[in-house]
């Protein structure tokens, strides 16, 4: 599978994810680049094989699924935005700081620990 073609499909996972929700376009943009980077990491990485598509396909889900968290404690139950996405990777950093918890493949380590 070539990139452009895993990038569109974890593209349509992060929507299917989603769901009803709407996604603001900044948070979209933030969502693609997301994607993009992962995506560039695995490569590198050469951890593009069936299992590790596989691991990013449900880490993206687990992502997406925080973000959702966040949105409704944020009181934005209805749509998904940078403040949303912001949030949820601040949850994801304590997460990584506390246990071994990472979304590797897919979510880039110092993505978490720098941004």
């Amino acid at each position: 599978m070539n990139l452009k073609t895993l990038e569109a499909r974890l593209w349509q996972t992060a929507l299917e994810t989603a769901g009803t929700l709407e996604i603001d376009p900044a948070c979209a943009v933030s969502l693609r680049s997301w994607i993009a980077i992962g995506i560039q990491r695995m490569d590198r990485q050469r951890r593009l094989a069936s299992e590790d598509i596989v691991i990013a396909h449900t880490n993206l889900r687990k992502f997406m699924e925080l973000m959702k968290k966040e949105a409704i404690f944020l009181g934005r139950p209805d749509h998904l935005d940078n403040t949303t996405f912001k949030a949820a990777r601040r949850r994801l950093r304590r997460m990584a700081t506390l246990t071994t918890f990472a979304l590797w493949p897919f979510w880039p380590h110092n993505f978490v620990t720098t941004q």
